[in-house]
């Protein structure tokens, strides 16, 4: 079920004063959490390419093999990274990525072990939110950059690692852009590795 937030939660079948919206603003409004802004980048990313369709029934899961399908069918993952982290907001941080490769799951969501480890995605978008002060807004899009690489690269030069730092990205040429640029720059990456 997909909840637009005003719903109520109930009590004896009858609704009291909390609703969605306040469930969210509680659990998910910390977005120097690196977990919520892990999700918010997946949705910015979503919004950019016209991925996030706001008015279906259709919302984020969490138990895919990807972060998100674009409009012409691409499997993408994407990764976000931040300087600042709600709990050290002193020292920034230096920006690592995950990119560990994967056994497929079974029916259950348990992964299979006679399975190879493996990337299930066609492409790669890291997401950097540039901010060096907890205090700056992350729905300021201008302080997020993003970095578009395909899998193939990740698999070729680095088939089991489990994280990238930002200068180790870079020396694998990912293409830059802004939030206008993601659809873009999948298709670039897309054609140059066809």
């Amino acid at each position: 079920m997909t909840y637009i937030g005003n719903e109520p939660f109930l009590v004896g079948g009858k609704p009291i004063s909390i609703t969605m919206n306040d469930y969210w603003r509680w659990a998910y409004s910390d977005l120097a959490d690196s977990r919520n802004r892990s999700v918010m980048a997946e949705f910015i990313v979503a919004s950019s390419i016209g991925a996030a369709h706001l008015d279906t029934d259709t919302s984020r899961s969490a138990w895919k093999q990807y972060s998100l399908l674009s409009p012409d069918g691409y499997k993408l993952e994407v990764q976000s990274a931040a300087y600042v982290q709600s709990w050290d907001t002193e020292h920034p941080d230096h920006v690592s990525f995950q990119i560990a490769p994967s056994r497929m799951p079974d029916s259950s969501g348990k992964p299979k072990l006679d399975t190879p480890l493996q990337r299930k995605s066609d492409v790669y978008i890291f997401c950097i939110y540039k901010a060096m002060e907890k205090d700056e807004s992350p729905l300021d899009l201008d302080l997020w950059e993003f970095y578009v690489l395909p899998t193939s690269v990740l698999d070729e030069m680095k088939p089991v690692q489990k994280t990238i730092t930002l200068p180790s990205l870079m020396k694998l040429e990912p293409v830059w852009c802004d939030y206008y640029g993601i659809e873009e720059a999948i298709q670039k990456v897309m054609e140059k590795n066809a």
